[in-house]
């Protein structure tokens, strides 16, 4: 596997983050799509120019169902507190798409979980 930021050195943080994959059903997932919000809603990055992301992404992670192996969460885990409503606007052109802002996250540090689902891939 290769391991995100944080678990490529920190044992501790890699086994919190293969419990928290375990527990959502979820394997790492890749995408060249900047916030990968396109490749969630579609399955591939669908604009030909992706070169923006929301201010709350930091230790993004994607990651695909391992049920149905498709595109399921898109996952943040940025320093302190997050603006629901904000997450929220980051995804309004996605019909697909679901947010739920939550203190549970395999980084630690004090970050916050930012789980950015489609629902109908899980």
């Amino acid at each position: 596997m290769d391991w995100p930021y944080g678990p490529n050195v920190y044992v501790p943080m890699r086994v919190n983050l293969l419990h928290w994959a375990d527990q959502h059903d979820l394997k790492s997932g890749d995408t060249r799509c900047i916030s990968g919000l396109h490749w969630l809603d579609k399955g591939r990055c669908a604009k030909r120019e992706c070169l923006s992301k929301p201010g709350f992404y930091d230790h993004t992670t994607m990651w695909l169902s391992r049920t149905t192996g498709k595109p399921a969460l898109v996952f943040n885990q940025p320093y302190g507190p997050v603006d629901a409503t904000a997450v929220e606007e980051s995804i309004s052109d996605y019909l697909s798409l679901t947010a739920e802002v939550g203190p549970e996250s395999w980084y630690g540090a004090n970050t916050t979980g930012i789980y950015i689902w489609n629902g109908g891939n899980r």
